[in-house]
């Protein structure tokens, strides 16, 4: 009886399973679209042209408020007062030793 509920259990995760693993978003075909605007056109058009650069420069007139020195004392601080480990949780109750105290940045 048992090895009967098995291959039953087997059979409906098993049809579970490929009913779930079907495309969950519908496939557009896009290769015989065709473009109204030349290369140039799209290229003039572009209020910024594209780079390969994984992070845009700072803008001349940028003065940072912090130095760098600032900022690492300020994480140095919050990771000794608990305030960082509050600000990173994923849910409410994840820290409770530290949840009841009012540091920096939970009270904000």
């Amino acid at each position: 009886m048992k090895a009967k509920m098995l291959i039953a259990a087997v059979a409906v995760s098993a049809a579970a399973g490929s009913a779930f693993a079907g495309q969950t978003y519908p496939y557009v075909d896009f290769s015989d679209a065709q473009s109204t605007l030349s290369r140039a056109e799209v290229q003039a058009s572009a209020a910024t042209p594209a780079t390969q650069q994984e992070y845009v420069t700072a803008d001349a007139n940028f003065v940072p408020a912090k130095t760098r020195a600032q900022v690492v004392a300020e994480l140095r601080r919050a990771q000794e007062d608990g305030s960082y480990q509050l600000a990173q949780r994923e849910y409410e109750g994840q820290f409770p030793a530290i949840e009841g105290s009012h540091t920096r940045l939970a009270a904000n």
